[in-house]
């Protein structure tokens, strides 16, 4: 659904209530730049949204996983082992850098996924809990059991590194900077995809008439 809002936010007149010519005031009626605006929109949900965004995220983790650990999900895994650890919780002995920046960083991520679907923060590490939760007890034992460790590190630390990560993506798009553009998505890639609604289209709008104008556009 797309909403146009149309108005005006300056009305150019002369002293005697008479419309002036643009080109007095050195406007070029044909300049119609379309300029964007980022930002996070925050709003209620259907339960099927919310069951649709963690099916989604489910299966999408089912994918990354074996990619990005490849060799692990051929040596170590099988389907003997998933059975064996199902249920099971312990506290894992991974590297520092696994658990203190690569679940964290996967976890802001998520986080910013859900706050670019218009689900705000605290709904976001919410839906980020449920998917972490999914992926720990359901995906990931088929290499090992769910970790004690990632099943907090990687939501409520993502969600604290993804505000952080929100807050500076948003002060790089708007920053009117190219590189600050490019770095702002590398670091918030989900601010390119179409799902993010928090994406404004400003068009200057010129009515011929000495009327200037401001086309407002938003996606959902």
């Amino acid at each position: 659904m797309k909403i146009i809002i149309l108005f005006f936010i300056l009305s150019i007149q002369s002293a005697f209530g008479q419309e002036q010519d643009l080109s007095n005031l050195g406007v070029d009626k044909s300049r119609r730049t379309q300029k964007h605006y980022y930002t996070y929109i925050d709003r209620e949900h259907t339960t099927q949204e919310n069951m649709k965004h963690i099916a989604g995220v489910y299966a999408v983790t089912w994918a990354i996983y074996p990619l990005t650990q490849l060799e692990t999900f051929k040596d170590d895994g099988s389907f003997k082992k998933y059975g064996d650890n199902f249920g099971k919780i312990v506290f894992d002995q991974d590297e520092p850098f696994w658990n203190w920046i690569v679940h964290p960083l996967s976890g802001s991520q998520l986080f910013l996924y859900y706050r670019a679907n218009g689900y705000n923060r605290i709904d976001s590490l919410t839906m980020s809990f449920i998917s972490s939760t999914l992926f720990e007890f359901t995906v990931e034992i088929y290499t090992e059991p769910a970790s004690i460790q990632d099943l907090y590190q990687t939501p409520i630390l993502g969600a604290v590194l993804g505000v952080g990560i929100e807050n500076l993506s948003l002060w790089l798009l708007n920053s009117g900077n190219s590189f600050g553009k490019v770095l702002g998505h590398i670091i918030n890639p989900s601010t390119l995809f179409w799902y993010y609604e928090g994406k404004i289209s400003l068009t200057p709008d010129f009515d011929g008439k000495g009327k200037v104008g401001l086309n407002f556009s938003m996606d959902f």
